[in-house]
């Protein structure tokens, strides 16, 4: 079961509008929102009318002066987010510590590897339709650096391969190899081509239907460690079987 936590301070006469989906009326809803998007939040949303709203709606002008101030002086995305997490109190300082870091790591970072690093945890986390959208921004923004590009199609078809879109994931996959030449890019293309045809097969007795069943059953379950755990013994496998055919 999840925390719950109260709302202790002022609520919001006017919410701050995020992307026009997220409405947050409450410091806490703030701080929650910041740490579990950290990574997709621009540096410009710490600006002056941000400022404002910390002041006039949650009544927190201490802390509006202090971001102000800081954003004045340059300071990065990474420093108002710690300013304002470390102000709310509900996470501790090494939570705090490791979302600033990835957020301070993507700033060091041109537009296309921010894209990718967001696309990253996406992908990480189980948010697919995001992970897709920030793959094609990175694509977009970097065109000539082929390796970065071989990296993206590669985790793209990791992106497919776990929603069990295994034509997609091989798609992608020869597409990194195609690019990039990396061989771990050419052993996921064949371990999705052998999933495909083992979905179309039409009887279930197949050499892969018990693992794919099994598969199944850890995503349903949540038990992503076994999930990604069992994915790599029969990437393993195949590349065992791959070598010998050689």
């Amino acid at each position: 079961m999840g925390r719950m936590w109260i709302c202790e301070g002022r609520l919001a006469d006017r919410p701050l509008q995020i992307k026009t989906s997220v409405s947050l009326y409450s410091f806490e809803e703030l701080c929650y929102y910041l740490y579990h998007n950290a990574e997709s939040v621009e540096e410009s949303f710490y600006n002056e009318e941000f400022c404002q709203w910390i002041a006039e709606e949650l009544d927190l002008p201490q802390l509006a002066e202090e971001l102000r101030e800081g954003i004045e002086k340059g300071k990065s995305g990474g420093y108002c987010l710690e300013q304002i997490l470390t102000a709310g109190g509900l996470y501790s300082h090494k939570q705090i510590s490791g979302v600033v870091s990835i957020v301070q790591s993507m700033e060091s970072t041109g537009p296309a590897q921010r894209a990718k690093l967001r696309g990253d945890r996406f992908l990480k986390s189980g948010k697919y339709r995001k992970a897709w959208m920030e793959y094609q921004k990175a694509l977009e923004e970097e065109e000539d650096d082929l390796l970065f590009q071989s990296r993206v199609w590669h985790n793209m078809g990791t992106m497919y391969a776990r929603q069990f879109l295994f034509e997609a994931a091989g798609e992608c996959y020869k597409r990194a190899h195609d690019i990039g030449q990396q061989t771990k890019s050419s052993e996921a293309h064949l371990l999705a081509l052998t999933f495909r045809d083992e979905q179309t097969k039409k009887q279930g007795g197949g050499s892969m239907d018990k693992p794919l069943r099994r598969l199944r059953e850890m995503k349903a379950s949540g038990d992503r460690i076994g999930f990604e755990g069992m994915i790599e013994d029969l990437l393993q496998q195949l590349r065992v079987e791959y070598r010998k055919s050689e």
